[in-house]
């Protein structure tokens, strides 16, 4: 599966993504209205509003721009304290959720896009973690 992302700005996503973010493009482009991107084995697209559709989901689509999203992105990140790192350290990326450790033993943190979508970078856990994980629930049990 490969997400869209809806935006208003092509120009301004791209340098969101690829700048900040540190996705690669595949293809599209600051002039094309559909852009493929990767960050190690994520995939994105990211569309402006084209009348590629029905008069009535382009208008649909309009109305939802910049509309907040319960939603969030899960895209794995094997460099993820470094990536973290990086991040704050530029300051231009808001950060929605630090990173932190969760109870179920992965590693992640969520930032927000110009548009208001939220993205988690996450790594997955190492053995030795999800192995007192485990004890920690066969215990409970």
């Amino acid at each position: 599966m490969i997400p869209s992302i809806r935006v208003r700005d092509m120009s301004e996503a791209l340098a969101f993504y690829v700048g900040r973010l540190e996705f690669s493009l595949d293809s599209g482009g600051e002039d094309a209205t559909n852009s493929s991107l990767t960050r190690g084995d994520g995939h994105l697209m990211i569309e402006t509003a084209a009348d590629f559709y029905t008069d009535q989901y382009n208008e649909a689509i309009r109305e939802r721009l910049g509309t907040p999203s319960s939603t969030a992105f899960y895209i794995e990140a094997e460099d993820l304290a470094e990536f973290h790192s990086r991040l704050t350290a530029g300051g231009a990326v808001r950060i929605v959720d630090p990173l932190a450790s969760r109870p179920w033993g992965q590693e992640e943190f969520t930032v927000e896009d110009p548009a208001g979508n939220w993205l988690t970078f996450w790594r997955k856990p190492d053995h030795a973690w999800a192995a007192r994980l485990s004890v920690t629930d066969r215990e409970r049990s």
